[in-house]
C-alpha cells in the first residue's frame, strides 16, 4: 500500500487499512490535532453536542471549585498575560460605534478628490458613481 502525507505533520505514513479516509498520522500531536478539529465541527453542526458539552463543563467547575485559583498562584506570569489581555477586549468591547454624522463633516478642509462608488450599507439601493472635484471659492 502506498504512503499518504499528514496534513498536520507532512511526514508520510502508511494508512490504515481499516480507515478509508485517513488524512493524520498515529503521531499522538496529529492525533491531538484530528480531535480538536472534530470537536470544532461537532460544536458547530451538532446542537445537542453542544449542550451536553456545557452541561458536562458545568458538572467539572462544580466538582473542581478551586482549580482556577490554584492555577492563576501556579502559573502567575500566564495570569498576569491574561488580566492584560482582557483588559484589551473589554476596551474593545466598549469602544464607540463608528457611525457618521451629517454635522462632523469640516468642507473647508475637504481634500479628497476622484470617482468614488457610494454603496448604501441600511437602505436597499443600487451603488452610485459619484465624481468629487475642486471648483473656485468663488462658489459659495
Amino acid at each position: 500500500m502506498e504512503q499518504i502525507l499528514c496534513c498536520y505533520c507532512g511526514d508520510f505514513f502508511p494508512p490504515s487499512p481499516r480507515h478509508k479516509r485517513q488524512v493524520y498520522c498515529m503521531k499522538p500531536r496529529c492525533q491531538r490535532v484530528r480531535k480538536a478539529a472534530w470537536q470544532r465541527e461537532k460544536m458547530q453542526t451538532d446542537p445537542d453536542y453542544r449542550v451536553n458539552q456545557k452541561l458536562s463543563q458545568k458538572q467539572w467547575a462544580k466538582a473542581n471549585p478551586d482549580y482556577w485559583r490554584q492555577y492563576r498562584k501556579r502559573n502567575p506570569k500566564k495570569a498576569e498575560r491574561n488580566r492584560i489581555l482582557q483588559s484589551i477586549r473589554n476596551r474593545r468591547a466598549r469602544a464607540p460605534q463608528l457611525i457618521a454624522k451629517m454635522d462632523t463633516l469640516k468642507f473647508n478642509n475637504f481634500k479628497i478628490l476622484g470617482q468614488f462608488w457610494l454603496i448604501p450599507v441600511i437602505a436597499k439601493m443600487d451603488a452610485l458613481k459619484v465624481n468629487i472635484f475642486t471648483t473656485s471659492s468663488l462658489y459659495p
